[in-house]
């Protein structure tokens, strides 16, 4: 049906859903006026004079005709992805270490997380977030894919990162009218906007609560190596991928030919699976679930398990638009730009990849190559959390002398506080419930 503008009825009702919300947004920063100082936008400026030396050096030795021609490969620089996989290795501590095999890309984590949706949901399919949560990833996330966000929201604001989530998400679960439907839970660790690191035992709960009921696991990992303060181990960052350890090994050691095994039926994870073909269950994924993937007695599917990264916040490039996506048991190499990591679902990172590679840049992968090949990158990223951690030391002795309440963060780049004044409490008693059930985009009237 055609509309007024010639638009397409889709984009036509995407224009209509998340322009009022952006609106203000969008004219501040297209407005010639003076500069404002913008707390509405995530960025890590405290490293870019360092960040800088290194990509002007790139591109004074480095840039050349070949720059400027399209990706090498299908995905990108294999000097890149080895000097990607190192990185990894070092400051996420996966169980299986990290090659360059393993990954595949996009052009920022919000260009990956809309074509691994895409890739795994259909249209009118649910998408689990933890609320509060960033708000971009109310059209990020939909602009697109069409998918339905449903927030998970705990008993209070004081338990969000804690382990009351995984009753939360059996609440959400069991009151869903099509629980199929459900196909991803977006983990955003450390937590945006609280900068709080959830406890190694509740990843690991959620990551089997996600295997049993053959739900994506999808961690947002990209203030993963942004943590300025320590506390007790549960307070620390934990990557989900050094959670797969033991029974990774053991999954992959005990796998099987299924050529010795055709016709029988393979029980794992509460479910049945026929080894002649795709089970009912992965036809409504849309994906085959390779031989193995399910570690035995713990519940954890490796091949539902994904981990995104980008260079936008850790390392405060958001211009470059880098991100990849690591698949340790992929055949096939790619580069990066936002970083995906998916561990034994080939078919998931050969849809990503085809629908990423076009958007790659030369220059920016150009310039990543230099910084993660960098002599100079580990005394940068402890540099960038020495800045952090100073510069949440002016903010909370500004926030107490004001007796501003806020959450404590230990990771990332910003501070959930309550600028209403204390006389104003019960209205944001109000607002916070109504943020969590209605709003939960981040809860943009509580910072």
């Amino acid at each position: 049906m055609d509309t007024p503008s010639g638009l397409s009825s889709r984009m036509s009702k995407v224009i209509a859903s998340v322009l009022p919300k952006i609106a203000t947004t969008v004219g501040e920063r297209s407005s010639k006026g003076p500069a404002k100082i913008d707390l509405a936008t995530a960025e890590n400026w405290l490293a870019r004079r360092e960040l800088i030396d290194i990509y002007k050096q790139a591109i004074a030795q480095d840039l050349d005709p070949q720059t400027l021609s399209y990706p090498q490969g299908f995905g990108g620089d294999p000097e890149l992805l080895s000097a990607l996989a190192s990185f990894f290795n070092t400051y996420f501590r996966p169980a299986v270490p990290v090659e360059e095999s393993h990954i595949a890309v996009a052009a920022g984590a919000s260009s990956c997380l809309d074509q691994l949706l895409y890739t795994i949901c259909d249209a009118g399919d649910s998408v689990l977030v933890p609320a509060p949560y960033w708000n971009g990833f109310d059209f990020h996330l939909t602009l697109r894919t069409a998918v339905d966000i449903v927030p998970v929201s705990c008993d209070s604001l004081s338990h969000t990162v804690s382990s009351s989530l995984l009753s939360a998400l059996d609440a959400v679960y069991n009151a869903a009218l099509k629980p199929i439907r459900i196909k991803a839970l977006i983990f955003t660790n450390p937590h945006n906007p609280f900068g709080q690191c959830y406890p190694e035992t509740c990843i690991r709960d959620v990551l089997r609560w996600c295997g049993h009921r053959r739900i994506h696991f999808v961690g947002d990992e990209v203030y993963g190596i942004s943590e300025f303060r320590r506390g007790s181990p549960d307070d620390r960052f934990v990557s989900a991928l050094n959670l797969l350890s033991a029974e990774t090994q053991r999954g992959i050691k005990n796998r099987v030919d299924s050529n010795s095994l055709d016709g029988e039926a393979d029980v794992v994870s509460g479910y049945v699976e026929s080894r002649n073909g795709t089970s009912d269950t992965h036809r409504e994924i849309g994906l085959h679930r390779p031989n193995g993937d399910v570690q035995e007695g713990n519940g954890i599917d490796i091949s539902l398990v994904h981990t995104i990264w980008s260079l936008s916040k850790d390392l405060g490039c958001s211009g470059l638009r880098m991100v990849s996506l690591w698949d340790p048991f992929s055949d096939s190499t790619y580069s990066p730009q936002a970083t995906l990591i998916s561990q034994n679902n080939n078919s998931l990172l050969t849809g990503v990849r085809l629908l990423s590679t076009p958007l790659l840049s030369s220059p920016s992968m150009l310039m990543a190559k230099a910084m993660f090949s960098s002599e100079k990158l580990h005394a940068i990223v402890k540099l960038t959390r020495v800045r952090l951690a100073r510069a949440y030391q002016i903010v909370e002795a500004q926030l107490k002398r004001w007796e501003i309440e806020m959450v404590e963060p230990r990771a990332g780049v910003f501070v959930w506080a309550r600028l209403l004044k204390p006389s104003q409490h019960e209205r944001f008693t109000i607002a916070t419930k109504g943020a969590l059930k209605d709003d939960v985009s981040g809860g943009r009237d509580m910072q």
